[in-house]
């Protein structure tokens, strides 16, 4: 039997608007969980940061799964970091979950209401994490730990530490109503709840003061790296979409001649999409693909990519990126094989014929028509075991050496069983609140509530970005500090835009700025004006490429691009970055 995912997306939508109740479930004030009024359970929301070695656990398995950066979560899923491990969830509307070493959280539900209102409903285990909730419409967060709930009230960022029944929650921005069996509090900005469960004589201590440590200058630099780059962008969305402050990050924006605004990340040079990362099974969905890039969000779930013979691979998101799709790919079968080409122009999804293409300097030229240069190709098993892709397992052929499939007509192998995750609360001394190591966190006197509980330092990780120079972020973020910078840190995995198009000097952000207006003619050796004034025609062929500057939202500052990604039930909603600091 073959698999077709779409069928399947489309089969839940219909079913998820046939089970629409005709009353919803009053709203319990000690909860504010919903608890029965969903209408849809397919939302999608996203792993945006990962830092050593993260798992998760689907509703379905029992099974642990390595998980990689741009994982797609839904409803159910379970996520654990190990020591020295950190991530990052970033929903639709680009609120996030921040989670530190040797943390474990729940996501009980991901779902919609009857007004397309989304229902988020967490459970922290264990660790300390850092939430920033941005709702929209009567959007509902909340986290469960232990007995207590806490909800936002509206939007607000506040951190919580768990370890041995004890907890502490900060809260840096807005207000969050923190409820428990015996007591409800309203805890306003640089309020500190410290609330021991298991031992009801400490009460509820409520006390002004916050000290903030390693983990909260990572997570305000996080927050402020998302409002920077949203500013920066060359090309604008009309509607928010999560992932697209990455590509402003990790790459650069285009004027492709002929097709408009592309975007192209930095890579090596031999780089082509569907290269890096994993092909995973989702009953909902079939076979997705889950890319180890940290941009690797948006590109691979909405638009299309295709091939420039001067400029490489680019990705345009072709009208707005409706809607979320898990594998934008033609697929094809070969002799112990199985193959994928990333879908080219709209209006050719499948295989088209291959046309003979001027020699270039890519790495396999021969082939080029909407998008379809070449097939990227694995032994079978690679695929059914879900292993991981990269330049050691792949080969190429031409889209002839093959058969062109709709879906591939089988499911995954038996997994592969994992640990089940980092050990429990109390069995490492990271998260001690009784005997924090040296160089614990300062604790501010309470003593109108008592003493405080005593909590450990929390450490973070080394960089804002993946893979991002610890050196340079530190000095960028030094003059952001002070007020003489306003970019956002960006980072490099190569040398090439798109895989091809050979940078003349410093990699990351050289077509910034507005100078690309001095590149006034399209055709052969266009040249493009660099953000440093070179030009860089020697490295033009036919049909030219002229950069977007950054900054503005049409003219020398680019344009924008139409259309709400995930609409109804795969996303929606504006992308609200930041929120500011902690202070």
């Amino acid at each position: 039997m073959r698999y077709d995912p779409l069928r399947r997306v489309l089969v839940v939508m219909v079913l998820g608007l046939l089970a629409l109740p005709t009353a919803l479930f009053a709203q319990l004030p000690s909860s504010d969980t919903h608890e029965g009024a969903a209408t849809s359970h397919v939302r999608v929301v996203r792993l945006s940061y990962a830092s050593g070695d993260l798992t998760v656990k689907r509703p379905d398995s029992s099974e642990w799964e390595k998980a990689l950066v741009n994982t797609p979560l839904q409803e159910g899923f379970e996520l654990r970091t190990s020591g020295n491990s950190y991530a990052e969830v970033e929903f639709e509307n680009g609120s996030t979950a921040r989670f530190g070493e040797l943390s474990a959280v729940t996501f009980n539900q991901l779902a919609l209401d009857a007004q397309g209102d989304k229902l988020n409903r967490l459970t922290f285990e264990r660790g300390y994490a850092t939430f920033h909730f941005l709702p929209e419409n009567h959007d509902v967060y909340s986290v469960k730990i232990a007995d207590a709930t806490l909800t936002p009230e509206g939007r607000s960022e506040f951190r919580t530490d768990f370890a041995q029944g004890r907890m502490r929650i900060e809260v840096f921005h807005g207000l969050v109503r923190v409820v428990t069996p015996s007591k409800f509090s309203r805890l306003a900005e640089d309020k500190v709840l410290e609330y021991n469960p298991e031992a009801p004589a400490e009460g509820f201590k409520i006390r002004s003061g916050i000290v903030t440590d390693d983990w909260d200058k990572w997570t305000e630099a996080r927050d402020k790296q998302a409002q920077l780059a949203l500013r920066d962008e060359s090309v604008k969305s009309k509607q928010g979409l999560y992932g697209w402050s990455d590509l402003d990050t990790y790459g650069e924006w285009a004027n492709i001649p002929g097709r408009g605004y592309g975007w192209a990340p930095y890579a090596q040079a031999g780089w082509s999409p569907f290269s890096m990362g994993m092909w995973n099974w989702y009953p909902a969905f079939g076979w997705t693909w889950i890319s180890s890039e940290p941009w690797g969000w948006l590109p691979y779930h909405c638009g299309f990519w295709d091939f420039d013979d001067a400029f490489g691979w680019y990705w345009m998101p072709m009208g707005g990126c409706g809607f979320w799709q898990p594998a934008l790919v033609s697929w094809f079968v070969g002799p112990g094989w199985i193959g994928w080409s990333p879908r080219g122009w709209p209006g050719h999804p499948g295989p088209v014929r291959p046309r003979p293409v001027r020699p270039g300097p890519g790495p396999h030229p021969g082939f080029s028509n909407s998008g379809m240069k070449y097939v990227t190709t694995v032994p079978t098993k690679v695929l059914q075991n879900r292993q991981m892709i990269t330049a050691q397992v792949v080969s190429h052929v031409g889209p002839t050496e093959g058969t062109f499939i709709q879906n591939p007509s089988f499911g995954p192998a038996t997994p592969v069983a994992l640990p089940a995750g980092p050990p429990r609360s109390g069995e490492s001394s990271r998260n001690n609140f009784s005997s924090a190591p040296a160089g614990a966190r300062p604790v501010v006197s309470a003593a109108r509530t008592g003493p405080a509980i005593e909590m450990p330092r929390t450490p973070a990780p080394a960089t804002i970005l993946m893979g991002g120079d610890a050196a340079k972020e530190s000095a960028l973020l030094h003059l952001h500090e002070h007020g003489l910078s306003r970019q956002p840190l960006r980072a490099a995995a190569g040398p090439t835009l798109g895989g091809q198009f050979a940078m003349l000097g410093p990699a990351v952000g050289e077509f910034r700025g507005n100078r690309y207006g001095a590149a006034r003619s399209f055709g052969w050796a266009a040249p493009i004006v660099l953000a440093h004034g070179r030009s860089a025609s020697a490295h033009m062929r036919a049909g030219g490429t002229i950069s977007g500057g950054h900054g503005g939202h049409s003219g020398g500052g680019g344009g924008h691009v139409g259309g709400g990604f995930g609409g109804g039930h795969f996303g929606g909603g504006g992308h609200s970055g930041g929120g500011g600091g902690h202070h």
